[in-house]
């Protein structure tokens, strides 16, 4: 069975727990580590990774961020420990908690935007506790490499034809998922995106305004967030019945970027593609247009 649930429901699982295994591209001060703390002081079994060395932290916020939570939870009692070198980056924000997996796209964030499922299926578990523990898994709907998960998103956007489609991504850049809406612009199918507006307006991510551009003048809405106001960092692809969820960006993934660690989702469960819409729906109506004009 999968359900969407809320960081709440989350951290109230942890406070329970007895053996809890949990991976994060970066893990801040919060509920959810605070609720690892506790979990491991207590004697739960607590296992933790981390990404050693974050992308894009010139700065070194993100890796004294997971350096101080991992040192926060050995002192507790937990084995935690960063990603090994030549490791594939660890993106993947999942969790298996007594034999249920729990999957995040924000880094278990407790801020309430973000997305969590919780998940039963056996398969399903079976392959989010080998790629929590460093390995790869998947199955028919679920894969744990970010050229795994941009796959499924591909398929389902794909799938979608002439039903509206409804796409968000926190990055956006050349790859599977930019060619299959590109497919879609072209064959004039209604098509709405979602981007963070931090990201679109990076210096260095011309190709990815050009993009955004290049699908605006061929009919597809585009919006991003505000910063000021909290960007938009989910990632999620709905269309008719079918529905897409997942923490890898809309980004390339090949190579040593597809081999990355991530997941991606596809589903018809129907409380499941309710949920994203809904999600997106709020989304929509608090990014803007984005200013292709100026790009």
């Amino acid at each position: 069975m999968i359900a969407l649930d809320t960081a709440t429901g989350f951290t109230q699982t942890l406070a329970s727990a007895r053996r809890i295994a949990l991976t994060a591209y970066t893990l801040r001060a919060g509920r959810v580590l605070d609720a690892l703390v506790a979990a491991a002081r207590r004697g739960a079994d607590v296992r933790v990774r981390l990404e050693r060395d974050p992308l894009d932290d010139a700065a070194g916020t993100l890796h004294r961020a997971n350096a101080a939570s991992l040192a926060a939870l050995r002192a507790a009692g937990a084995q935690a420990e960063g990603t090994r070198p030549g490791e594939p980056v660890l993106h993947l924000k999942a969790a298996v908690v007594d034999g249920v997996a729990w999957l995040d796209d924000r880094n278990w964030a407790s801020g309430g935007a973000e997305r969590i499922l919780r998940d039963s299926d056996a398969d399903d578990v079976a392959a989010i506790a080998s790629a929590v523990a460093g390995g790869r898994g998947s199955d028919g709907h679920l894969a744990t490499t970010k050229s795994g998960a941009q796959r499924l998103e591909a398929d389902v956007i794909a799938r979608a034809g002439p039903a509206p489609l409804d796409v968000e991504s926190e990055s956006f850049g050349n790859g599977a998922i930019y060619v299959a809406l590109l497919h879609r612009a072209e064959a004039h199918l209604p098509t709405r995106l979602i981007v963070a507006a931090r990201e679109a307006a990076e210096p260095g991510n011309r190709t990815e305004r050009a993009h955004l551009a290049r699908l605006a003048a061929l009919g597809v809405e585009v919006r991003a967030g505000d910063p000021e106001r909290g960007d938009l960092d989910e990632k999620l692809a709905v269309a008719g019945g079918d529905a897409w969820v997942g923490s890898a960006n809309a980004t390339y993934a090949r190579g040593a970027d597809g081999a990355q660690r991530d997941w991606g989702l596809a589903t018809r469960e129907p409380a499941i593609v309710d949920g994203l819409r809904s999600a997106f729906e709020r989304n929509w109506s608090a990014a803007q247009s984005w200013p292709a004009r100026t790009v």
